[in-house]
């Protein structure tokens, strides 16, 4: 019975190994970040018990090297360098401001200009209220933006989008999102999309900030619904995981450029792109080896590459995945690196009448 019972966990094993094999780059990578989420649940009691009872630190910020009227058109949101941070349902269920302040402190000792969050799936629906109330109004005294980040299915539109709306309308102490950023980088049926794109917009309102952030090479994925996506989303924010293609031809700093040239080529088609929406680039700062990637961290000259070719090609901004935690192994060399790096703003081109998302708006520009 126990030889028995061995054998088909050896068999079990063998195809979870297929599975990884077989599991295309970007998947792999979710299918990663949902384990992460199952660890954190698993986690989440112990953590309850043995959270410190010390009184929380007062986090101190350098001064901000920029300002930001109040009133501010939705692309203000996403302008500089920004960071990706996960945060998953049970991870953040007590108030915990040194947890925010050390974030928020990281972020702006990056020199980052707005973070990405992750709040809600279409399992856990949104749930970081508490992480919520924690950060925002640390992160909007230090003069950065805090993206919503959402990872729809989009089996139920209408639930998704439900989600979606209840982020964008959380409120403390006046404090909200300054926008959302819709991952859907494995959808590839256009209803949908289409369905929840609409009813988040029939809600917000024609300037709220949506970002779209999905595959990197739309070519490569005729199925998803970038046509949609442009109509509804003022940006599109693409993957640029250069390393995760495991194709020699694009590490390096020639390779890094032509592979983002490459991206911003396919944006630039209007039949991807019909609404010509600006790019945000989500660049790569970790190790591929797990998706049959080049092995590595992206060094220095692939990072500040990425950065380079995205302001030359006129992106509004870059960001990378993802912001530094005891998870993420980003390096000493990398965040030195983007901290360096120079804030940018948007191009001239891109004005306050093409922020607008609506049905009936002509292309904008």
């Amino acid at each position: 019975m126990v030889r028995h019972l061995t054998a088909i966990g050896e068999r079990m094993a063998v195809l979870a190994l297929l599975f990884m094999l077989l599991t295309p780059p970007f998947a792999l990578r979710a299918a990663l970040d949902a384990s992460a989420g199952d660890q954190a649940d698993a986690a989440r009691l112990l953590k309850v018990f043995d959270r410190p009872t010390a009184a929380p630190k007062v986090p101190v910020f350098k001064a901000r090297n920029f300002a930001l009227p109040l009133s501010q058109p939705a692309l203000a949101g996403i302008e500089g360098k920004g960071g990706w941070f996960m945060v998953f349902d049970g991870d953040w269920t007590d108030p915990d401001a040194d947890r925010a302040a050390s974030l928020v402190d990281s972020a702006v000792r990056a020199d980052l200009s707005h973070i990405y969050v992750r709040i809600a799936d279409s399992h856990r629906h949104f749930y970081a209220s508490n992480a919520l109330q924690d950060l925002l109004p640390l992160a909007h005294a230090a003069g950065l933006k805090v993206i919503g980040w959402i990872e729809p299915v989009l089996q139920d539109p209408a639930g998704d989008a439900a989600d979606a709306v209840a982020a964008a309308r959380f409120r403390d102490q006046g404090q909200g999102l300054d926008g959302l950023a819709l991952t859907m980088e494995q959808i590839t049926y256009d209803p949908n999309v289409g369905q929840y794109l609409s009813a988040i917009r029939s809600s917000l309102g024609d300037h709220y900030l949506l970002i779209a952030s999905a595959y990197p090479t739309p070519y490569d994925h005729q199925g998803s619904a970038y046509a949609t996506m442009s109509r509804f989303c003022q940006v599109f924010a693409p993957m640029a995981y250069w390393r995760a293609t495991g194709l020699p031809q694009f590490s390096g700093a020639d390779g890094v450029r032509t592979y983002l040239d490459q991206v911003f080529a396919q944006f630039h088609d209007r039949n991807v792109n019909p609404f010509q929406r600006p790019l945000s680039i989500t660049a790569q700062a970790y190790d591929a080896a797990l998706e049959n990637g080049t092995p590595g961290s992206p060094p220095v000259d692939e990072i500040v590459a990425s950065m380079d070719e995205t302001r030359a090609q006129g992106g509004i901004s870059w960001s990378f995945y993802r912001l530094a935690d005891a998870d993420n192994g980003i390096t000493g060399d990398e965040s030195t690196a983007i901290t360096a790096y120079p804030f940018w703003k948007r191009p001239a081109t891109v004005t306050d009448k093409s922020l607008i998302a609506s049905l009936d708006q002509p292309v904008a520009y």
